[in-house]
């Protein structure tokens, strides 16, 4: 079950549970609309400031941690939504689907056409701002998502009173509603939606929000090494 600290009284910080769920997330958000700064120095300001409004904030307390009887399907998960997220760029859907290439490029992005821009390439911003990119995705912003996503505004869309609903309450219009919004969240909207259903699943067969987090966590370190490897900086 969840909501650990609040069944057990233990103390908790002078700060509503509602707060501390949205708060890490919102500070990243709009650290991305602050003017004039370059794109390495945003989003490493945005890593930096989300992960201390994590740490004064520490939502993870309303919640049992990760338990290890879930980690094949937390992998399985993690790894599976980053094979979707690419496999519609690859050279294996351009050259067999290229119907279907045509048609993500168009419609599946938002705001570009996917096109590479090595912005965050070690040989042009160093290796200390390629680290940060990549551990800030992984490690940061995708905790932070899954705090607000489906810590907060899943449980919220069912009640009220956000930590007395369950990961067993399930209820297909707030998930729904918080799978498609996930996806908008992104420009890659269309596996942005796919990720959202796989995260959102997760979490409510688990009943454990850890295991939601870390099949993100994984996901974005897998993409990224992916990036990285392959100097595929579209996904970035």
């Amino acid at each position: 079950m969840e909501n650990i600290d609040s069944r057990r009284g233990l103390h908790l910080p002078p700060i509503a549970p509602s707060v501390a769920h949205t708060l890490p997330f919102a500070v990243g958000l709009l650290w991305m609309m602050i003017p004039g700064l370059s794109a390495t120095t945003s989003y490493t300001g945005r890593t930096i400031a989300t992960l201390v409004v994590l740490l004064f904030c520490r939502p993870w307390r309303w919640y049992r941690g990760p338990q290890m009887r879930h980690l094949p399907a937390t992998m399985l998960v993690g790894a599976l939504v980053t094979w979707v997220w690419i496999l519609p760029e690859s050279a294996w859907v351009q050259v067999h689907v290229p119907w279907f290439h045509a048609f993500y490029q168009r419609f599946g992005i938002l705001g570009g056409d996917g096109q590479a821009t090595a912005v965050f390439a070690p040989e042009n911003v160093g290796w200390l701002h390629t680290t940060i990119r990549l551990c800030g995705s992984a490690f940061v912003i995708a905790m932070a998502e899954e705090f607000f996503w489906r810590g907060f505004v899943y449980r919220r869309l069912q009640q009220t009173q956000f930590l007395e609903a369950h990961p067993e309450d399930f209820s297909i219009v707030a998930f729904t509603i918080v799978a498609l919004a996930f996806g908008f969240e992104h420009a890659r909207w269309f596996v942005g939606i796919f990720a959202g259903v796989a995260y959102g699943l997760l979490y409510v067969k688990t009943r454990n929000l850890w295991s939601a987090i870390l099949a993100h966590m994984i996901t974005n370190w897998l993409l990224g090494l992916y990036v990285l490897r392959t100097q595929s900086y579209q996904f970035w």
